[in-house]
Order: structure tokens, then C-alpha cells, then sequence
């Protein structure tokens, strides 16, 4: 994963939302101290021009109540993880996650194309599905931008009683990046620090409640929740103030974020996430946690 900045952030429940949105984090109005990182998808650290997965990981200070992961539940901490596109979109189930991760592995062991080491596993029908499915998403998505990117939850989360996903969106009035003759190989970074000079970055928090199995299901990750069946309701805004990255105590404090573990297991019951590729994630993202060594799960804004 390339990471492209650590910011403090603010994240601001919105009043008067509908009575069926107000649970967890969302029950009242009210501001919540966060961190935001932005990053590349992909495990090595590839130029920005090369197609491949954005991902922003928000984490909220001072949340109450006992949380999911056994180890912390003592924590004051909620994340949550979003993407332009991801793996977890194109596959049915958790096996198929797996097969792709798996062949993934064997194909950067054994310099082999990724489709001729799935299909073995997968067949010829499904590995068509989904690495068509996975290229037309990142061909038809040339990131200018980590402040004009869209961002989506790769499977559902509770809230409440109910079942959401949620998406992290520019807020109207973002301006779109100035086109750029021949990008380096940083371009994602170097456009937000200038970015960041002048402005601050907005964010809608929007969510999508289940209709039914068949419209938005929860165990079948490969199946888009339309916004003409589950329209979106924005419950929050999150901002991030103008700062200069640059400046060396804001790269320390970026580093610091870096270092931290996100996870959509931090989380409280209300935000639970649900379906069998959350829970398969919930191993995953432990392993990588304890594989890259991360900072423990902090109590508080990480300080300069």
C-alpha cells in the first residue's frame, strides 16, 4: 500500500437525519475528532499513473461503548475503510476472494499473468467475470484527484438494526484538478499538497439501507446497490483543514497515521460489518496488522 497523506480531520454528524439512520456514531449531532489516510490499493509501491485501486481510512476519536475486536474493546476508536474499487466488488463469495488473493501471491512469485493462475482455480467463466468486471472499473476511472475520487464500502456494515453500505464523496463545490501534461510519479500527492495550501478538503458521508436479497444483498459482494433502489442519505461531512504538507512536523504527523491500524473490525455492534467477506477481512486485515507492526490502537489524535 502507498500512502499519500495522514491528515487530522473533523467529522460531523448532521442534525434532523431520519429516525432509521440515528444509530452508533450517527444517534446525535455532534463532531468527532478524526484521522484520514489517503492511499494506492495495491501492495507495492507503483507510480500513480498506473492503474490500480484509491482508498481513504477514517478513523474517529471518542466513541463510547464496547468494540468488536476481543483485544480492544476497551478502545475509543471507529474506522471506516472505502474504496474506488476493490476485489471484494467483483467476487460472489469468500472463496473466490481467497482464490484471487491466493493466485495473486502465486503470480508475483512465479512473474505469471494473474488470469492464467485464477483460472485454475476459478475456471475459465469466472475468471472472464471477474477480471473484466475488475479492469473495466480501474479503465473507466483515471484518478486525477484523492479530493474529487469517490469512495464506496466493499460490503455492508450494520447500523443499528439495519444493514448499510456507505460511500465518502467530494461535497458540491469541489474543484476538479488542473489537467496536468505529463504526471510524475507522485502526482496524487504533490495535487493534494497543492490542494491543501489553499483549501480545505470536504466530504459528503452518505449511506445505502438493504431493500431486499435480490436488489442489495449482503453475502453476494459482486452485486452494485443501485442508488434508484438505495438512495443515498448523507449523514455526515468530514473535513480536513488546509495545512502544508511540506512542512516537516505535518510529514511527522503523517507518518504517525501511517503507522496506525485501520480496520473495519474497530468498530461498535451498531457498525458491525456483515457478510461473509467482511468476517474473512476481519483475519486479514489482523495478519496484516501484525505482520507491518502498527502502532496500538491510540486514545486519542496522534500529536506532532
Amino acid at each position: 500500500m502507498k500512502p499519500h497523506a495522514g491528515l487530522i480531520a473533523e467529522f460531523r454528524v448532521l442534525p434532523d437525519l431520519p429516525e432509521h439512520a440515528c444509530f452508533g456514531v450517527f444517534s446525535e449531532p455532534r463532531v468527532f475528532p478524526a484521522v484520514v489516510r489517503f492511499s494506492n490499493g495495491e501492495s507495492f509501491n507503483k507510480p500513480d499513473s498506473e492503474l490500480q485501486p484509491r482508498g481513504i481510512a477514517i478513523k474517529l476519536f471518542g466513541v463510547s461503548g464496547p468494540k468488536l475486536l476481543y483485544d480492544q474493546n476497551e478502545a475509543v476508536t471507529q474506522d471506516f475503510l472505502a474504496t474506488s474499487h476493490s476485489v471484494t466488488s467483483t467476487v460472489h463469495h469468500v472463496r473466490q476472494f481467497i482464490a484471487f488473493i491466493e493466485s495473486a501471491i502465486e503470480a508475483e512469485r512465479t512473474n505469471s499473468q494473474l488470469p492464467f493462475v485464477l483460472v485454475r482455480k476459478l475456471g475459465v467463466y469466472e475468471t472472464a467475470r471477474i477480471m473484466f468486471n475488475l479492469l473495466r472499473s480501474v479503465a473507466f476511472n483515471k484518478v486525477r484527484s484523492m479530493a474529487t475520487e469517490h469512495y464506496f464500502s466493499p460490503a455492508p456494515i450494520k447500523c443499528g438494526p439495519y444493514a448499510v453500505k456507505f460511500a465518502v464523496q467530494p461535497a458540491e463545490g469541489t474543484k476538479q484538478p488542473a489537467a496536468m501534461d505529463r504526471p510524475t510519479d507522485d502526482f496524487l500527492r504533490e495535487e493534494l499538497t497543492d490542494r491543501l495550501r489553499k483549501e480545505d478538503l470536504m466530504f459528503d458521508f452518505a449511506v445505502q439501507f438493504y431493500v431486499n436479497e435480490s436488489l442489495t444483498p449482503i453475502e453476494d459482494s459482486s452485486v452494485q446497490w443501485k442508488s434508484k433502489h438505495a438512495p443515498f442519505v448523507t449523514v455526515a461531512r468530514l473535513r480536513v483543514p488546509k495545512c502544508d504538507l511540506s512542512d516537516p512536523q505535518t510529514k511527522e504527523l503523517s507518518k504517525k497515521i501511517d503507522r496506525l491500524s485501520f480496520n473495519p473490525w474497530h468498530a461498535t455492534e451498531d457498525h458491525r460489518p456483515l457478510g461473509n467477506v467482511m468476517r474473512a477481512r476481519k483475519v486479514a486485515y489482523q495478519m496484516s496488522a501484525e505482520f507491518r507492526q502498527h502502532d496500538p490502537e491510540p486514545t486519542g489524535l496522534p500529536l506532532i
